[in-house]
């Protein structure tokens, strides 16, 4: 079936699904989180999408592969608090290792565990989508602890998983302040590695 553009007339971000309607014409087409490509931002009322259009339940006109389009999102996807926080302790990492208090070896770790987390959290994600096995939050988790924060956060961007989890963000959040403080205490001489 041929792709066609509609805009979201309706979004309810908690349930995960909404309403599209066709440009040109007045029927309402369901749209479901699961249909939207995974790596598009999550959708708000008011977005354009691009999608096809199938038989859903009871014959009603449902989205399938549906890409989010010059999504209103777009300036604040990019300023999210993941983003920044994540910038934020790149910074501090990098001014640690201009100012010579950040080893090598652990802005090494930081690296290495970061591109861990990307590919354990785009992992998660596609297996929630295809309902196989997932990896436990607990090991995003000790993944994030141990330097694969800042690649975590951005993975959490990228694929818009796990930051609508309240529990789960709270947990991310005392990583990042327990990393912030190692980094800052580093930069600050209040650390020191030999």
């Amino acid at each position: 079936m041929s792709r066609t553009q509609a805009q979201l007339v309706d979004w309810n971000d908690q349930r995960g699904f909404g309403f599209a309607r066709l440009h040109g014409g007045s029927e309402r087409v369901f749209v479901h989180i699961k249909s939207i490509n995974p790596h598009m931002p999550r959708p708000q009322t008011g977005d354009q999408l691009e999608l096809e259009v199938i038989k859903g339940k009871n014959g009603r006109p449902s989205a399938k592969a549906v890409d989010v389009l010059g999504s209103v999102t777009g300036i604040k996807a990019s300023l999210s608090p993941h983003i920044a926080t994540a910038a934020m302790l790149l910074i501090l990492l990098q001014l640690g290792q201009v100012l010579g208090v950040v080893p090598l070896w652990l802005a090494s770790l930081y690296v290495s565990m970061g591109a861990m987390a990307i590919v354990a959290y785009s992992w998660d994600k596609k297996a929630a989508r295809m309902g196989i096995w997932r990896i436990s939050e607990l090991k995003l988790h000790i993944i994030d602890f141990c330097g694969g924060i800042i690649g975590g956060l951005l993975a959490q961007q990228m694929y818009n998983h796990k930051r609508n989890k309240p529990q789960y963000q709270k947990t991310t959040m005392i990583i990042v302040v327990m990393h912030a403080l190692l980094l800052g205490g580093l930069g600050a001489g209040l650390i020191v590695f030999v």
